[in-house]
């Protein structure tokens, strides 16, 4: 499978299908947790821009890309965005609708959280 989304290159799709990539690549995208049917959900490092972040599952035969704002002090967390990628990189669903989610430190999105919040040097990460 090959993705092109936003310049990113199909490595997103080959390290969550098999948890192979180029070593550039490998170093972008951590895998941060699996979902219910086992496949892997990564974080990409370079999106991290301040408390926001973006991780990326496997979904159907594409993928999907959800991005979390970190409240650290607080320790709340908030879904921004939800969208779905086909196999050729189009985009076939977006949802924008924003909200709070539960933390929990052991999902994926809590696991990078923790991340995020180490990285800025907020107090008790």
């Amino acid at each position: 499978m090959y993705f092109k989304i936003g310049g990113m290159v199909g490595a997103i799709a080959i390290l969550l299908s098999n948890g192979s990539a180029i070593a550039q690549d490998a170093q972008r995208y951590i895998t941060v947790g699996h979902d219910k049917l086992g496949n892997s959900v990564a974080l990409d490092t370079e999106t991290i821009k301040g408390t926001t972040y973006k991780l990326y599952g496997m979904y159907g035969d594409g993928i999907f890309e959800t991005t979390f704002d970190a409240s650290c002090k607080e320790s709340r967390l908030f879904r921004n965005r939800i969208a779905i990628y086909g196999s050729k990189g189009q985009l076939l669903q977006e949802d924008r609708e924003k909200g709070e989610i539960p933390f929990v430190a052991n999902s994926s999105p809590g696991k990078r959280m923790q991340i995020v919040c180490q990285k800025i040097g907020a107090n008790g990460w």
